[in-house]
């Protein structure tokens, strides 16, 4: 992570827009950096986009939350799933206002890395008869959507290594469970796992004041347009 970013102390207040889980860690990491958090958004409150914005609220209000901070131009970062069928829109107003927005399904950098290491062994069991790919993602039983959007991102992942076979996705709710995903490709000889388990939000609030700082960073120099954990990651 060492990347030269401006330090949430030197950036504007932060807005957080969704006062679960995911937002009130993403506040409490904000301000041990340093950073300001300036109006926390409950669910109907009215509310304006400006300085910087991070959205997790809901899948059916995400993408209208994420457009209209691309309209007035304010950066924003969102962690909401569920709506991705409409990156290709966001991705045109992003564009057209001139704008920097960042979305991901999972903020945590040991995510990204299960994302890479997934696909290159995808890349090798393409290549081996017999084998069955499927994914298993467990989460808390307050999570809306099912599959997660981790787990979904995972199987694409999957694809672009060279998968041709289909990726079965098993979704459990269960207690306060923050997230585990894993990945397995079965045989009838043996089978291989690759897993990922989130030990706290933490970790996921880390990364994603990370994207905060990187997102302002390309609204600042003008490199507008729709980002994610893959460009975050790159040199």
């Amino acid at each position: 992570m060492a990347i030269d970013l401006p330090s949430p102390s030197d950036l504007p207040p932060l807005m957080v827009v969704g006062a679960g889980k995911l937002g009130s860690a993403v506040a409490e990491a904000w301000t041990r950096h340093g950073g300001t958090v300036g109006k926390r958004v409950n669910a109907g409150e009215p509310w304006s986009p400006e300085g910087l914005v991070f959205e997790a609220t809901v899948p059916d209000a995400a993408f209208d939350h994420v457009r209209i901070c691309v309209e007035h131009r304010v950066p924003v970062v969102t962690g909401t799933t569920g709506w991705l069928e409409r990156l290709d829109e966001l991705k045109a107003a992003a564009d057209a206002a001139g704008s920097s927005a960042f979305w991901s399904t999972n903020f945590s950098p040991g995510v990204h890395a299960l994302n890479l290491v997934a696909a290159h062994a995808a890349s090798v069991f393409e290549r081996i008869p017999g084998y069955r790919a499927s994914i298993q993602e467990v989460h808390h039983v307050h999570k809306v959507d099912a599959p997660s959007g981790t787990a979904l991102t995972l199987s694409e992942w999957v694809k672009r290594g060279g998968w041709s076979g289909d990726v079965a996705i098993d979704s459990v709710r269960e207690g306060d469970v923050v997230g585990l995903h894993a990945l397995a490709w079965d045989s009838a000889h043996d089978a291989f796992v690759l897993q990922h388990e989130a030990k706290s939000r933490v970790g996921f609030a880390e990364g994603a004041v990370w994207a905060l700082r990187w997102t302002w960073e390309r609204q600042r120099r003008e490199e507008f347009g729709l980002y994610t954990m893959t460009d975050l990651f790159q040199p």
